[in-house]
């Protein structure tokens, strides 16, 4: 998921009992993974990051993404203050190595090829053991020519995964719902390219809340997915839907997708059943 809180999972993955601050918890015992924006948006401090490191079981894995002020900043901040952020964001990670998946750079749309050499630069500059992964918006960067192969290679070279946006899903309708309106106005409307450049592919899949049509591009990943399986990858996927309530349940189904096509596959995702979350949708 791309959060561990949601009022709508109450009496569903969480009892109502449980504090919120127990819930990061819970979440590890169903999911593997969780994408943290947290760190995007402000300075998470230390003693923080670390409750959430104990909170979880041992084989969990935090994507953190980087902060703003690194990946947002490029063109208007000094080149050494950008440097000291990311150091420094660096090494606030480097307690949590036993516990950390693929770090996210996400930068905005507005970042285009003239900032290439920055982002790589960036990814030159990671010192952590755990791998690292970049998301780009801007269009020049998926022309499948000069743009892109440049960007492909320099992470491929470097050994950064690429995250692939998925929002194909969300903006398959005209916006008929207030979720879908939210959506549609925040979301990277970008080509989807399922490519990978290192060992840990990261996908960001965004949702329709019409679940049944979603099925189409479920199917798609469940088969990439199985594909770089097979090639002895290890893919980290994160399942978004335009209000993120059905989002858990869109994860589940692409789970039993992949276990169709994979036989050896062995689910990971086994969701409570309960009436709280028929009545979800």
């Amino acid at each position: 998921m791309a959060q561990w809180q949601h009022p709508a999972w109450v009496n569903w993955l969480y009892p109502s009992a449980l504090s919120s601050s127990e819930r990061i918890g819970r979440y590890s015992t169903f999911f593997s993974t969780v994408e943290v924006g947290s760190t995007f948006y402000t300075k998470v401090e230390q003693t923080q990051l670390l409750r959430w490191f104990d909170a979880v079981v041992d084989d969990f894995q935090f994507c953190f993404k980087a902060p703003q002020t690194v990946t947002h900043r490029l063109s208007d901040r000094p080149w050494n203050e950008i440097q000291r952020d990311w150091l420094a964001f660096i090494e606030s990670l480097r307690p949590l190595q036993s516990k950390l998946g693929p770090t996210m750079l996400q930068f905005p749309a507005t970042c285009d090829e003239r900032s290439l050499d920055k982002v790589l630069a960036l990814c030159d500059m990671w010192t952590l053991e755990t791998p690292l992964s970049v998301e780009v918006r801007h269009l020049a960067y998926f022309d499948k020519v000069h743009t892109e192969r440049y960007l492909l290679t320099g992470l491929s070279e470097r050994g950064v995964n690429r995250v692939v946006m998925d929002s194909r899903p969300v903006f398959s309708t005209e916006a008929y719902c207030e979720s879908l309106v939210d959506a549609q106005s925040k979301k990277p409307r970008v080509p989807c390219h399922p490519i990978a450049t290192a060992q840990h592919p990261v996908i960001r899949f965004i949702g329709h809340p019409d679940l049944p049509r979603n099925d189409v591009w479920l199917e798609q990943w469940a088969a990439k997915l199985s594909q770089w399986l097979l090639e002895g990858l290890s893919p980290f996927v994160f399942v978004h839907s335009s209000d993120n309530i059905a989002a858990p349940t869109l994860a589940a189904q692409l789970d039993q997708k992949i276990q169709l096509l994979s036989p050896n596959y062995q689910p990971v995702l086994q969701l409570p059943q309960s009436q709280e979350q028929s009545s979800l949708w």
